[in-house]
């Protein structure tokens, strides 16, 4: 004791060394992680843009191609794949052709051969009428830069014809197939009306007039390239022997990617290490990094103090998220801690916790939780069905296919994405092409009716449940063209279109029975579709001529991982989570602006990555689109993203996460 007494004061003090609970007798550097020596990059989206043509339009739609660089570059397009009689085809005297302007976006982490959405739209200067019923020819998608920016052009009033000299990037996608114009869905929100009949006149009486200058073509363009994510080594990590040893410890976690002769990581240089998502995160790329980059440098023994100490942490409802990604960075090797806490927790965060990362290493176990959090907590639905969605394994595609039957609008539709995206041959939700225009589900029999429509997504109708039907008398206009009528007393809803052609004008008719699905089918046969099948629904929900309830765009807000982390501290039962998860707004994920990393414990909240150098491949100059293509509806003025408002503090601003990247997406960005 008196030894003990005599030592230094400072000495004796315990020195925070930055690891779990502080203990002293770790190392530092013992149990560095990935994300302490590196920082990620080539997290932002790349716009990728070209001119195309579009052909077969109606006669008198199109218009000739007008001289310029749009049209020098659209010609020299069709010279590479082979076409000659470029007059012709530019300059058709039916006018059934046009030039139109192609963009995309490249997200981070893309794939090659991936599926993405484009969008079209016309030069200021076009005289093209409308793009309905048009094809996209094979369009080359590159990355621009320019002299001349052409929003600045644009804003002064000049013509949409690029200025100075173009610098043509890199072909990042082609694209090609039937546009879709004219099918946004207008504003769902329901007006009361007095009866059948007033909400039958103003139906009529108020058409939509969406554009038809304008459209997209949902998954009409295939990545040619990949885009990986980069590790950049930490200035004092720089070392070609470091950077494999990142590498190694990614690959030996991560085992592959659906394909075994594939790596997670490869180092490429001292300074950088390319990363590819596993298969299991392919849907939550968000997952990956934040797991990645908790990932040890050194592998961590059974017994260490380490995991002891992720264990304890995992069984406390303020620290169980942090944990349970902690110990799933650790690898397969922790699954026995996971389930322990699964089955012998009482509180939802324990048990949310360890059935998500059970999920993603591949174990079962948590497949029947993960559901039952789903129809309890709004909160965690999102992350839910986005773990549901990691396999086509039976134990979780049943439990999705269980849920599509539920009476939330938002968890139904919500799990028919994550059914989908886990196996889209699945015969609980196969589907049929309609007129190359749309595609029509039927899902969950023996449930309550439902009928759902999608705004910015692959154009789909998804039809829930049984007895969907429609209900006499109404009259109703589609369009120009069509009409869908129906008396009190005719069991069949009659469909109508006036053909205009050189020898005059033809009425066609036809008579289906009233089931919501053959009048569709019926629809399609007649030519219509996806914007007149969505304007017919749209009609009938409002004159209240459908027996099962319209939704838009129904699907699961949500909280990213660090945001749930922070509401587990002081919100145990999730009553006011599952409350503030309502108002999140959609906004679309940025890795950049948001981070994946966890704050550390004295920062309160989780807050963005801060770069250390500029990053790779951000956002090229771009010499049309926006820069988030499905931000503005079809035909109104594409703006740049701004970020949606925060919701109350401390959490951090609300962000969507999404589910997928191909042409259908859980959650809106809207």
């Amino acid at each position: 004791m008196a030894f003990t007494g005599c030592l230094d004061s400072k000495q004796a003090t315990p020195q925070n060394r930055g690891q779990i609970g502080g203990d002293d007798a770790l190392e530092a550097d013992a149990f560095a992680t990935v994300g302490g020596k590196t920082l990620p990059d080539n997290m932002g989206p790349v716009v990728v843009s070209g001119v195309g043509l579009v052909y077969k339009l109606p006669p008198g739609s199109g218009s000739f191609a007008p001289p310029g660089s749009w049209r020098q570059m659209l010609e020299a397009s069709l010279k590479t794949q082979g076409f000659t009689h470029l007059k012709e085809l530019l300059d058709d005297p039916n006018k059934t052709t046009s030039l139109v302007l192609v963009s995309a976006i490249i997200p981070p982490g893309a794939r090659k051969g991936e599926a993405i959405d484009v969008q079209i739209s016309l030069p200021e200067e076009s005289t093209t009428k409308s793009l309905k019923g048009g094809v996209l020819l094979a369009c080359e998608l590159r990355d621009f830069d320019t002299t001349g920016n052409l929003r600045s052009m644009v804003k002064d009033g000049r013509a949409t014809t690029p200025e100075g000299g173009l610098v043509l990037g890199s072909v990042w996608a082609k694209a090609e197939g039937p546009i879709v114009a004219g099918a946004l869905v207008a504003d769902s929100t329901p007006r009361p009306a007095d009866d059948a009949a007033e909400a039958n006149r103003r139906c009529v009486a108020e058409p939509e007039a969406p554009s038809l200058r304008a459209g997209r073509i949902w998954g009409g363009a295939k990545v040619t390239q990949p885009r990986p994510y980069y590790f950049m080594m930490q200035p004092g990590d720089q070392s070609i022997r470091m950077a494999a040893t990142v590498a190694e410890r990614l690959n030996s976690t991560f085992h592959g990617n659906g394909d075994p002769s594939l790596r997670v990581a490869e180092a490429k240089t001292r300074e950088l290490v390319v990363v590819t998502v596993p298969y299991a995160y392919r849907h939550n790329h968000h997952r990956f990094l934040l797991v990645a980059r908790q990932v040890p440098i050194n592998p961590i023994s059974s017994d260490s103090v380490y995991r002891r100490k992720l264990e304890e942490e995992l069984h406390d409802p303020a620290t169980a998220i942090t944990a349970a990604i902690k110990l799933e960075a650790l690898g397969a090797n922790a699954r026995q801690a996971l389930r322990v806490a699964l089955n012998n927790a009482t509180s939802p965060w324990v048990r949310f916790a360890a059935a998500e990362s059970l999920c993603y290493l591949g174990h079962t176990d948590g497949a029947a939780e993960l559901a039952k959090l789903a129809e309890d907590h709004p909160a965690l639905r999102a992350q839910c069905l986005k773990a549901l969605a990691s396999s086509d394994d039976a134990a979780f595609t049943d439990r999705l296919a269980e849920l599509m039957a539920s009476s939330d609008p938002a968890l139904r539709y919500g799990a028919f994405i994550a059914l989908r995206l886990a196996n889209e041959s699945s015969s609980a939700v196969s589907g049929h092409l309609l007129n190359q225009s749309l595609w029509l589900h039927r899902v969950a029999p023996g449930s309550p009716g439902l009928i759902h429509l999608t705004s910015d997504r692959r154009a789909e109708i998804v039809l829930f449940g049984d007895g969907v039907r429609f209900t006499g008398p109404f009259t109703l206009p589609i369009g120009p063209d069509y009409t869908a009528s129906m008396t009190a007393t005719d069991p069949e809803v009659k469909l109508t279109r006036i053909v205009s052609g050189l020898r005059g004008t033809e009425v066609k008719e036809v008579k289906c029975a009233a089931d919501a699905s053959t009048v569709l089918v019926t629809l399609s046969k007649l030519g219509g579709g996806y914007s007149e099948a969505v304007e017919l629904l749209k009609r009938a929900d409002t004159a209240q001529r459908l027996t099962a309830g319209l939704a838009v765009d129904a699907q699961p807000r949500q909280f990213s991982a660090q945001q749930l982390a922070v509401f587990a501290k002081n919100d145990p039962s999730l009553i006011r989570a599952n409350v503030e998860v309502t108002r999140v707004g959609s906004v679309r994920t940025d890795l950049e602006e948001f981070g994946v990393d966890f704050a550390t414990e004295n920062d309160g909240e989780a807050k963005p990555e801060a770069p250390a150098r500029q990053p790779l491949s951000q956002r090229p100059g771009r010499i049309f689109g926006p820069k988030h293509m499905n931000e503005a509806p079809v035909g109104e003025p594409l703006q740049p993203v701004t970020p949606a408002a925060g919701t109350t503090p401390p959490e951090p601003a609300p962000v969507n996460t999404d589910l997928s990247r191909n042409p259908g997406r859980l959650f809106p960005k809207k």
